[in-house]
């Protein structure tokens, strides 16, 4: 089916920011219980403003969390006529996610999230009166549709006024995040999240959600083709493979950082680093770590891929002077257009990616 609407976001280019850092702040919150060595992709922009696909072993997709994240300012969140309109979408996306052509376990479901950082007030007033109230905020922060009294449910209900799209209506929950309404404010938390989850694994948690936001950068802006969303379509998706793979170059970096700080003299002495070089050499394998990870920086790739075969031959005891082993094998057999200093902390730095991983 094709929807116009698929591709609106995109088009304006607003409320990004919210979207994302919803999507960053569940993946965080959540990640030891929920994310953590499960196979799964996140989707921005696609048949909603994020979604979360898990698959099995099979590779098919056993539930899809499909998420609307939006913002009230400056009041909460009512039961009238802009929610139901928020609602009547998402159910659209729980027959969509149905139609959707990804292989889908026998036991597959879908949950449909109508998520924000304000209050979500329901209420249902008879003869001027609160008939039933529910309201979703910091001490209530999931509700599920199910559960609702039965005259707010009515009113859900009748506001969609569309059998075909009521019968998702089980799949519906209503969820409050704690995250700001500024994106400095959402990005300071996010921050804090990095930092609570891998502590001291992390030498600079800013520098990390940046990186972060990098890789979701890198799918957020990508239009669905032909304005139809297909969850085969993997341009559009951050798999959990390289969520992993992010994870781990900024923990094995900072892993290097420590050992750099606590071993800089020794580390120059070995490799021949002056004093007055230490800053470039630092800058330099500050950098390789995302260069890494950059098809269009074939020389750090090279060094990575001749460091990953060559480690294991090493034959001295320290890890600087396994370094200083790596740059002499290297410079035997092989030419570089860097500068000796760069070089060496290329070489430093891939050390220390293929170590940590092993």
């Amino acid at each position: 089916m094709i929807d116009k609407s698929i591709n609106a976001g995109v088009d304006a280019q607003t409320g990004f920011a919210l979207q994302r850092n919803s999507a960053l702040y569940l993946l965080l919150e959540e990640y030891h219980i929920k994310f953590k060595e499960k196979k799964y992709f996140i989707c921005l922009e696609h048949h909603d403003d994020f979604l979360f696909c898990f698959l099995n072993d099979n590779d098919e997709a056993e539930v899809i969390e499909a998420y609307q994240s939006k913002k009230k300012a400056p009041s909460s969140w009512e039961l009238d006529i802009n929610l139901i309109t928020i609602i009547k979408k998402l159910l659209k996306t729980g027959k969509s996610l149905l139609d959707d052509k990804i292989v889908k376990s026998k036991d597959y479901k879908h949950v449909l999230f109508f998520s924000t950082n304000q209050t979500i007030n329901l209420k249902v007033y008879e003869k001027q009166k609160i008939k039933a109230s529910e309201s979703i905020k910091a001490n209530n922060i999931l509700v599920k549709f199910k559960e609702l009294d039965d005259s707010i449910k009515q009113k859900i209900t009748e506001g969609v006024d569309d059998i075909d799209l009521t019968t998702q209506l089980e799949h519906l929950k209503f969820i409050w995040l704690d995250i700001n309404n500024t994106v400095e404010k959402q990005e300071n938390e996010l921050v804090g999240q990095i930092d609570k989850v891998f502590n001291s694994q992390i030498y600079n948690p800013r520098a990390a959600l940046n990186t972060i936001i990098k890789l979701f950068n890198d799918v957020e802006y990508i239009y669905n083709q032909k304005d139809k969303a297909d969850l085969l379509d993997e341009k559009k998706r951050i798999s959990s493979v390289k969520i992993e793979e992010t994870f781990d170059l900024l923990t094995s970096k900072s892993k290097c950082f420590d050992y750099w700080r606590s071993q800089k003299r020794e580390v120059s002495k070995v490799l021949k680093i002056k004093p007055a070089e230490r800053e470039t050499f630092e800058f330099a394998f500050d950098s390789a770590f995302d260069f890494f990870k950059s098809y269009s920086e074939a020389q750090h790739r090279k060094i990575l891929e001749f460091v990953k075969l060559n480690v294991s031959s090493c034959i001295t005891y320290s890890d600087e002077e396994n370094v200083a082993e790596l740059v002499s094998m290297f410079s035997k057999i092989d030419s570089t257009h860097l500068g000796e200093i760069e070089f060496k902390a290329i070489v430093f730095a891939a050390f220390y990616e293929v170590n940590y991983k092993h």
